[in-house]
């Protein structure tokens, strides 16, 4: 099988959402002895706060903890590496190659991925969410990863799917992101109370 891997912040020895994260690792070819590792790794992490990425292959599953990131507000750096059709972003895999050389373009600010035509993707990291005219809007999972957190506030905010373009990102009244490590991540200059009571609400899953 191709490596394929999945991360999610451990709080207190907790992992929000797990299931899905175990649920998302079948469906991309783990087999079921492989997600019961995945989930002894997660269950049996360190009660310390970290983000555990834990890695799966046929050589077996690998569990690597690193410090969380802090979930403050990030600025975006537009980055043409989105294609709606390129299935292979769909999967979780260990193969990110593509990822890296988005990052080093955008330098210090999150990449986000745009297409040729202005369509928005996904950052390296997370899924992208804006609220237009008091309606939560988020790209289609197509040519993207679909999130474990997004499935989430997609449920909490009944979010509608459907492409947005660049500009419709310029103009919205808030942007945020989604990422199992971080939870909701405002965007700086983009915010709105909508994302702070996300933020407390992923946080006490």
């Amino acid at each position: 099988m191709e490596p394929i891997f999945e991360t999610a912040l451990v709080t207190n020895g907790r992992v929000r959402l797990l299931d899905r994260h175990l649920a998302r690792l079948a469906r991309c070819g783990a087999d079921p002895t492989q997600v019961a590792a995945v989930a002894d790794a997660f269950r049996h992490a360190s009660a310390v706060d970290q983000v555990l990425r834990v890695d799966v292959s046929d050589a077996g599953v690998v569990a690597t903890a690193r410090a969380p990131r802090a979930p403050t507000a990030v600025d975006l750096a537009r980055v043409i590496a989105f294609d709606p059709s390129d299935a292979t972003r769909e999967a979780k895999r260990a193969g990110r190659g593509w990822a890296a050389a988005a990052e080093a373009t955008a330098g210090s600010a999150e990449a986000l991925l745009v297409s040729k035509d202005g369509l928005v993707g996904e950052t390296t990291r997370a899924n992208v969410f804006c609220l237009l005219a008091g309606e939560v809007v988020t790209p289609p999972a197509a040519g993207i990863l679909s999130g474990i957190t997004r499935s989430w506030v997609i449920e909490t905010t009944a979010a509608v799917e459907r492409p947005v373009t660049i500009a419709e990102l310029q103009s919205a009244d808030a942007v945020f992101l989604t990422t199992a490590g971080r939870g909701i991540v405002a965007v700086v200059g983009r915010h709105a109370p909508l994302v702070d009571d996300l933020a407390r609400r992923w946080r006490a899953l």
